[in-house]
């Protein structure tokens, strides 16, 4: 009988080891030139895209930059959008407005339909022969940034920022420009921080210089022999990158951008040196390379096994890293945390999780790659805030960070977080990152017999008391309590709840009735939804809407109540009772404007409902698509319903919605009637000045008014002088009850 030889486990590794070590040597050193070409090509590919990212930044920034400017001439059309005003007074105002004018702008004109202008020192000049007049004037473009152009002032080589000027019948009654020298233009360029020290100029569809890296060519233009070459391997990204020679005959590579809001093109000039530099370093490198290879592997494999240990301690180990921070993972950060609960029952710790508000805006409007330059940036913050802590750091998806501390007193841990915030700010501020972290906090307190806390728990636990402050841009931070933990038993136990809810009809309407200022007569009504739940008593709105917001249950709440509303007035009508107008809200969930409108549609006419008797109020919020309201409108008006913006004007509305949604009617929020100082209802100075504005501002635009919340006789008189339409409001009164509503109508015809 042979022998059986065993081999010690260590020696097998050692083996193992070298046999791998020779083979990969061997391997390497018959691809090492295909492997150090395709290094090349990757080099040179890279910094291609490296140069690409400079200009596409340049241009985002500068277009951002112009729409600033864009806002800055809207601070004087708003004194005279959407008004009847004569030549004469639109030249005064301009006269008097010489202080709006500011850097890099130094005068401001307006022209009208006949192309006869005046600017702020009251010359008269006409710019008939301009294209951006003609271009305006006849509608074609709703801002303009022009090329450069000679000034007919002195002759001095200007930009033009202009647009469309409306009056009240929403017709172009001529346009408003603002001049820019080109020798100002480095006021808003100098604002641009990004690429500071590359080459990159701008030239306008002329080609001229409106910025060069040597002043010396600004407003000089400049034509060369463009091509494409043939040998260069990005020769496909026709339309970012061509081939041509600098001012002074040198070769370069252009990387451009044509800008979306002007007629300008952003360049970034890049010499043949640089690419030739990079082949050069390359070869330089390619036998260097394979001797540093040999050497690496073999340290690598002899100390394989102490380095893994190593790296797992110190939170280096890759399948437990992410790639972007360089922090744990989840999952990892979830079991060692889970081992330390496990390991000290008896301490106390603190779970944080921490995001960024608007982390998704960011990531669409700046790219993936700034964003994640942004992640790495507010981890290695979170990591010099936190390293002199007991604990761990982990990332989890997207923007989500988690923090997990042994601490010894509750008390003391919330002072020393309110104090790592301060420093977390400051350091933000220093690092010039212009974001807002919110916090979520959950405590860990040892008790008898609890073993059934988990660091899923507290991450549940903190991510909860962090999405309650979702809508408070002043709260940086929520804790999670009994009073929390008492909300989040409620809303699971309303989302059991909810179906057979609506199934037992627990939910009801009230109407609220809507006063003619004019005669002081019910005019309509809008239709209030409320909750009489046989476990939970009656329950407003604002202790269920949001949940069913977050669920998506209100879209059957919705129609539930659009219903009840069209039942309510069927029966009206078959009594012969007095009818008014309803109003029925259409919450920010509705994101499908054809399939609402014919749910709606398909509803009413079930009861044979004229759409004279139903208006719809929608809410602009800046989560909802501007394009889905604007549609929604459209096509509830073709079916001959109105259309109300609610609370217009408390932040949830703006002034650009009346640009782009044409809603019949513009409903006011009652915060500005309790906006004021003064007491008992009544209205300070300031307050009755900005309210009467809105009113204008809607008779202007031809648009219905009428003001939510009226409780005294004070606001009612004031809203009567300044003729707004219609108030709604305690003072006259509360939601009712169907038969309340109708006794109600019926003495207030």
């Amino acid at each position: 009988m042979k022998k059986k030889f065993y081999i010690n486990a260590n020696i097998e590794r050692l083996f193992s080891f070298a046999l791998t070590l020779v083979l990969i040597l061997v391997l390497n050193i018959i691809l090492a030139n295909t492997l150090l070409k395709k290094i090349q090509k990757a080099s040179e590919e890279a910094f291609v895209q490296h140069c690409i990212n400079i200009t596409e930044d340049y241009s985002d920034a500068l277009q951002e930059r112009l729409e600033n400017l864009k806002t800055e001439v809207d601070l004087f059309y708003a004194k005279i959008a959407y008004k009847s005003l004569s030549d004469e007074s639109i030249r005064n105002l301009l006269v008097q407005g010489k202080h709006i004018v500011s850097p890099p702008f130094n005068n401001l004109i307006y022209a009208n339909k006949a192309g006869i202008s005046w600017n702020i020192h009251d010359e008269e000049i006409s710019i008939n022969d301009r294209e951006y007049f003609h271009q305006i004037i006849e509608g074609k473009i709703s801002f303009y940034v022009s090329d450069i152009l000679e000034s007919k002032d002195n002759g001095q080589p200007i930009l033009i920022f202009a647009r469309p000027v409306f009056n009240d019948s929403n017709e172009i009654s001529g346009l408003l420009g603002a001049v820019c020298p080109i020798d100002a233009t480095g006021v808003f360029l100098s604002e641009i921080k990004i690429a500071t020290n590359e080459k990159i100029s701008i030239r306008d569809s002329n080609g001229k210089f409106i910025r060069h890296y040597n002043p010396a060519w600004t407003n000089w233009t400049y034509h060369a022999g463009l091509e494409i070459p043939t040998d260069f391997h990005l020769a496909r990204e026709i339309g970012k990158t061509m081939q041509t020679f600098d001012v002074e005959g040198n070769p370069v590579y252009v990387f451009y951008r044509v800008l979306d809001n002007a007629p300008w093109t952003v360049g970034l000039t890049v010499t043949q040196e640089e690419f030739d530099l990079i082949e050069k370093t390359q070869s330089d490198y390619h036998y260097l390379v394979i001797e540093i290879i040999v050497i690496a592997l073999s340290l690598i494999f002899l100390t394989e096994l102490w380095v893994h240990s190593i790296l797992e301690r110190h939170q280096i180990l890759s399948t437990h890293i992410d790639a972007i921070t360089h922090l744990w993972v989840r999952s990892y950060f979830e079991k060692e945390t889970n081992k330390i609960l496990k390991r000290y029952p008896q301490s106390k710790f603190i779970m944080i999780e921490t995001d960024i508000r608007g982390f998704k805006f960011i990531n669409q409007n700046l790219g993936e790659l700034k964003a994640n330059q942004i992640l790495l940036l507010f981890s290695k913050i979170l990591y010099e805030t936190t390293k002199g802590f007991d604990g761990f750091l982990s990332r989890g998806y997207a923007d989500h960070f988690y923090i997990f501390i042994k601490i010894n007193s509750v008390h003391k841990s919330m002072h020393v977080f309110k104090e790592s915030i301060k420093r977390l700010d400051e350091e933000l501020k220093q690092q010039d990152l212009s974001i807002s972290p919110k916090f979520g906090l959950a405590f860990y307190i040892p008790k008898k017999m609890d073993s059934s806390i988990t660091a899923q728990t507290l991450i549940s636990r903190a991510h909860f008391a962090k999405d309650t402050i979702k809508e408070n841009a002043l709260q940086t931070f929520a804790i999670y309590d009994a009073r929390l933990l008492k909300r989040s038993n409620e809303d699971n136990f309303i989302e059991t709840q909810m179906e057979n809810a609506l199934e037992n009809r627990e939910f009801f309407v009230m109407y609220q009735p809507k006063v003619d200022l004019n005669t002081d007569k019910v005019v309509g009504a809008e239709a209030l939804v409320r909750w009489q739940s046989p476990e939970l008593g009656f329950m407003p709105p604002n202790s269920f809407i949001p949940l069913f917001e977050r669920n998506n249950f209100v879209i059957k709440l919705d129609f539930y109540v659009y219903e009840e509303v069209f039942k309510f007035l069927r029966k009206s009508i078959d009594k012969g009772e007095p009818t008014v107008p309803v109003s029925v809200n259409m919450s920010r969930n509705h994101d499908k404007p054809d399939r609402f409108v014919h749910d709606f549609t398909t509803l009413l006419k079930k009861y044979e409902i004229p759409p004279s008797l139903v208006e719809v109020e929608l809410l602009e919020r800046s989560s909802m698509d501007k394009n889905v309201l604007r549609e929604v409108t459209i096509m509830l008006q073709k079916e001959g319903f109105k259309v109300a913006m609610d609370d217009f004007g408390s932040g949830e509305s703006s002034l650009n919605m009346l640009s782009t949604i044409p809603v019949n009617v513009l409903k006011f929020d009652r915060s500005f009637l309790f906006a004021s100082d003064a007491k008992e209802g009544k209205l300070d100075a300031t307050s009755e000045n900005f309210i009467e504005t809105l009113i204008d501002l809607g008779k202007n635009l031809k648009k219905e008014t009428i003001f939510e919340g009226v409780e005294t006789e004070e606001q009612r008189d004031f809203l009567r002088k300044i003729k707004c339409d219609q108030v709604q409001g305690y003072f006259y009164s509360k939601p009712l009850r169907e038969e309340e509503f109708m006794e109600f109508l019926k003495k207030h015809r």
